[in-house]
């Protein structure tokens, strides 16, 4: 064989199935153009919307549908999709062993060659054997990377169906204290209205009409306030929901009901910890972090092992045709590791302190949320009773009205304080809304309506206009 042959072998073999690189920048300015045209009415989003829920109307949406859309339109939920496709590529690298090699020598004899040929040629494969399970170590390894980067996942999507959820209550919650705002404010005016015709009739004195004018300007205050409030929570919900901040301006959030609280009453404390534990994708997290430092530990006492390599080839020496096979051990010296294993070691009880920490922290919220509802409740039972209090009292007011016992202010008044009594029960009910919210979150879990599906967090999404 000639030496130019052997050349042109070892440059196909170095070329063959080789993969182009192909460059694809990033034009930083496609995205934010994309995201000021996003509709709440766009076609494609309202058909994702209907696979999985009621189809939304115009003007109204259910804090489930905007969940949804927030899943079709959040770009994190994207990236961890990505990062875990790529991990999961990772696992069939970490189980490539090593790859063969090549090694070519050519030589010329100058002198004393005679009739022979001057040329002598060697050719060798380069085979690497990997002893002590260090291709295992690196699958688990990689497996373990995998499980992490689902666990991820699944946490960035229910932190997104969490979040719209969180945003669409604040939403709600904004409008109801904006109409009550608005009831508190046309009883006062009302109130006022009345003190001026006694104020006139020199029924009533100045200090009087101060006082209930005061009060005209502090509930005219608390309506400018929930408008601001109102403002907030509209402009973080589209937010949350991946939108610009005028594309719910007309919309009607409406907030389906949780059965969070509920929950506290048909399980115990154990229960609901244990439920907690095998559902938030946290623990997951925790636990996979333990399982790649105990693969990483493994790998390290593998790499006490030398590896071998072998080199059969085939000599053409002047004419004479020889096999030969070479032996190597690199790294026989190195045997030891202890350095390293040290250091796995230390990663891998940083990793079990870890999942205790994780435990701990969503024991604690659950504990908190569990309180937060029987608090809420023990809470609502007083400002209940004191809305029906109110009540009867305009009940009396009115009553004594009709007969001609009292003036228009009475009623008036007694009114004013039904309408105080439920701005303060309906406060208290949101806090209990807010509270049975926090506990489905420490479950990871939305019971929602019978037969309620949910999207695949692995399933690839696409619409036009998302740049995912």
């Amino acid at each position: 064989m000639r030496p130019s042959s052997v050349v042109s072998l070892l440059l196909a073999l170095a070329t063959a199935a080789c993969v182009r690189y192909r460059a694809q920048p990033v034009d930083p300015a496609t995205f934010p153009a994309a995201y000021r045209q996003r509709r709440l009415d766009d076609s494609a989003l309202v058909a994702y919307v209907r696979r999985w829920a009621e189809p939304p109307a115009r003007a109204r949406w259910t804090d489930r549908q905007l969940a949804l859309a927030a899943l079709l339109l959040r770009p994190e939920l994207a990236r961890a999709r990505a990062q875990w496709r790529a991990a999961q590529v990772g696992e069939r690298s970490a189980g490539a062993r090593p790859a063969p090699g090549v090694e070519a020598d050519i030589e010329r004899a100058v002198s004393g060659s005679g009739a022979h040929s001057p040329w002598v040629v060697s050719l060798a494969g380069l085979l690497t054997v990997e002893l002590g399970g260090k291709r295992g170590a690196r699958v688990q390894q990689a497996r373990a990377r995998t499980a992490r980067a689902e666990s991820d996942l699944h946490l960035t999507f229910w932190r997104v169906v969490q979040d719209a959820r969180a945003a669409a209550l604040s939403v709600a919650l904004a409008a109801a204290e904006l109409d009550e705002a608005h009831r508190e404010l046309s009883a006062v005016a009302r109130i006022l209205g009345f003190e001026r015709e006694r104020f006139a009739e020199a029924a009533l004195t100045s200090s009087e009409l101060a006082r209930t004018g005061g009060e005209l300007q502090e509930a005219r205050a608390a309506v400018g306030s929930a408008e601001r409030t109102m403002l907030e929570a509209r402009a973080r919900l589209a937010g949350v929901v991946g939108l610009p901040a005028r594309a719910l301006d007309s919309v009607a959030v409406v907030v389906s009901p949780t059965a969070g609280c509920q929950a506290s009453d048909s399980l115990d404390s154990d229960s609901l910890a244990s439920l907690a534990l095998s559902r938030r994708a946290e623990v997951g997290q925790a636990l996979a972090d333990y399982a790649a430092a105990e693969a990483a530990l493994y790998l390290q006492v593998a790499r006490q092992y030398p590896d071998l390599g072998l080199g059969p080839g085939f000599i053409w020496d002047q004419g004479v045709h020889r096999w030969a096979v070479a032996l190597a051990a690199p790294g026989l010296l190195a045997f030891r590791n202890r350095a390293p294993i040290a250091e796995a070691i230390a990663a891998r009880s940083a990793a079990a302190a870890h999942i205790a920490e994780v435990q701990d922290s969503v024991l604690v919220e659950i504990g908190v949320a569990v309180a937060g509802c029987r608090g809420g409740r023990l809470e609502q039972v007083g400002a209940d009773s004191q809305a029906v209090v109110a009540g009867r009292a305009l009940a009396l007011a009115e009553a004594a009205y009709q007969r001609g016992e009292t003036t228009r202010l009475d009623p008036a008044l007694a009114q004013l304080g039904v309408a105080r009594a439920e701005r303060a029960s309906r406060a208290v009910e949101r806090t209990v809304r807010s509270a049975a919210l926090a506990l489905d979150a420490a479950l990871a879990m939305w019971q929602g309506a019978p037969g309620e599906r949910w999207p695949d967090p692995r399933e690839e999404i696409a619409m036009p206009g998302v740049s995912h």
